[in-house]
């Protein structure tokens, strides 16, 4: 895969769940670790989960991901991307409502045929913390 191909299945999380879901065989490991959720083998709760971001209520919070960077090939590799989020509503309940936020992430995939095999996702939840004003990990300078 390549990083046209990453930002394509970055916009499929914009309303375009069922070609989001074409790309997962049946057999996968998903993990997002920031969230603590990780799901095998059932692409019905992978099309739950990935349901909070599908940006179908004009009231929740709406999500666009970007694909800035990807190192690897057809077998796999790690997409960095960042997340801008519009937040209508509280996040995680942590007050967000009427505050924009983005952070940066990494996501390893593996593929086989063509398909997600295996989907590893870390963001930046310090930075997030922080503009939404909340207290988190100081940022260190370097010189």
């Amino acid at each position: 895969m390549n990083l046209a191909w990453e930002q394509n299945w970055l916009e499929l999380f914009d309303n375009q769940l069922e070609a989001l879901m074409a790309n997962y065989p049946e057999k996968f490991e998903y993990e997002d670790m920031n969230f603590g959720v990780r799901i095998d083998n059932d692409r019905e709760a992978l099309r739950r989960w990935f349901k909070t971001f599908e940006n179908t209520d004009p009231n929740a919070s709406h999500h666009v991901f970007q694909a800035a960077r990807y190192h690897g090939d057809e077998r796999g590799g790690c997409l960095e991307w960042t997340w801008e989020i519009d937040h209508r509503t509280n996040f995680l309940g942590l007050p967000a409502a009427g505050k924009k936020t983005s952070v940066r992430g990494m996501t390893i995939h593996a593929f086989s045929d063509g398909k997600i095999t295996l989907e590893r996702s870390l963001w930046d939840t310090a930075a997030l913390m922080r503009q939404l004003g909340l207290q988190a990990p100081q940022e260190l300078e370097f010189s």
